[in-house]
């Protein structure tokens, strides 16, 4: 659901806020690709966890290369062949994702995949050059990981991106072994912030920021089975990071409305605005989907839906107040 308050919501520059969520990362890929489509979206950061990282990278790279239109490309060309390499799973055989469920939770990725045999490094390594990426991107990045040993969020600037950071920032610890850097173990940045946005907020000139979101506002079927309690208690638990940060923010901007500003940037942050576009909790109804599971059909599904979202921020957006 799109949510904003008035039209100083859309102000420029304008931040992207990109949360993770595996296969639902192609909910985003639609959000973003309806408006590449438009002349006057140029964000001037982007900040993911996990597939929101993934979604932020490639976006930025594709900006780079070739500017909106090639953004576009690199987007699709990544999410289909995501979609094609789970044509080769065994996680197509009716019910193998229950079986592998279990599997996880009595053996860890250590001893399921010793030899931490990942296709998404070789996918993503192919399809960026990280090196030219830290060089020349063209817009700040704050890619999130979670350090193992203190549990503390680590941002990762374009000028350290690499194939590991996003290895690392999509580190399921239960299935794939931890990322190694700088001496460091590293998990998935959604532990700790699910996306990073007051860094973004704290560190840009933004003046308003668009959260995409891959967890529903709201879920009314109440969760019976252990499955479905335990997908939900793990939305609940990567959800709260967010929740935290823009209950942060607000309390910020309220004590900020509170007092005499002499600071342009803290009547920037006081007068930030906030826009969500949210996945629609329907997607998390379908029995043989997933965050795990990105059967084709389903990340299309998933695309369409975020491209609809995203045409309800088109218009209010053509009403920016020019930055």
């Amino acid at each position: 659901m799109v949510q904003a308050r008035d039209d100083r919501d859309y102000q420029k520059p304008l931040a992207v806020a990109l949360q993770g969520g595996g296969t639902y990362g192609a909910f985003a890929w639609g959000v973003l690709d309806r408006l590449l489509e438009e002349a006057d979206f140029d964000p001037v950061a982007f900040s993911g966890s996990s597939a929101g990282a993934v979604n932020a990278t490639l976006t930025a790279w594709g900006l780079l290369i070739g500017g909106r239109d090639e953004a576009r490309r690199v987007l699709r060309r990544f999410w289909e062949a995501v979609g094609q390499m789970s044509r080769l799973s065994p996680m197509r055989l009716p019910g193998a994702h229950l079986q592998f469920d279990l599997l996880t939770r009595v053996a860890s990725p250590y001893q399921l995949n010793p030899l931490n045999i990942n296709p998404m490094r070789d996918l993503l390594a192919e399809t960026i050059d990280f090196e030219r990426l830290q060089q020349e991107c063209p817009r700040a990045l704050f890619i999130a990981a979670t350090d193992v040993e203190s549990g503390d969020l680590r941002i990762f600037r374009e000028s350290e991106v690499s194939v590991d950071v996003l290895m690392a920032s999509t580190c399921i610890p239960y299935l794939h072994h931890a990322v190694e850097m700088e001496g460091r173990q590293h998990w998935d940045g959604g532990f700790s912030a699910n996306p990073p946005v007051l860094p973004m907020v704290l560190e840009t000139n933004c003046r308003s920021v668009l959260v995409v979101k891959l967890t529903p506002d709201a879920e009314v079927e109440h969760p019976t089975t252990a499955p479905a309690i335990f997908s939900r208690l793990k939305r609940i638990l990567f959800n709260t990071p967010l929740m935290r940060e823009l209950d942060a923010l607000e309390q910020m901007q309220g004590l900020l409305r509170r007092t005499a500003l002499s600071s342009p940037d803290l009547r920037r942050i006081r007068d930030l605005g906030l826009l969500r576009a949210t996945i629609g909790a329907d997607f998390f109804n379908d029995k043989e989907g997933g965050a795990l599971h990105p059967r084709p059909d389903f990340l299309e599904q998933l695309y369409a839906a975020g491209r609809a979202e995203a045409e309800h921020l088109v218009p209010v957006r053509a009403q920016s107040i020019p930055g």
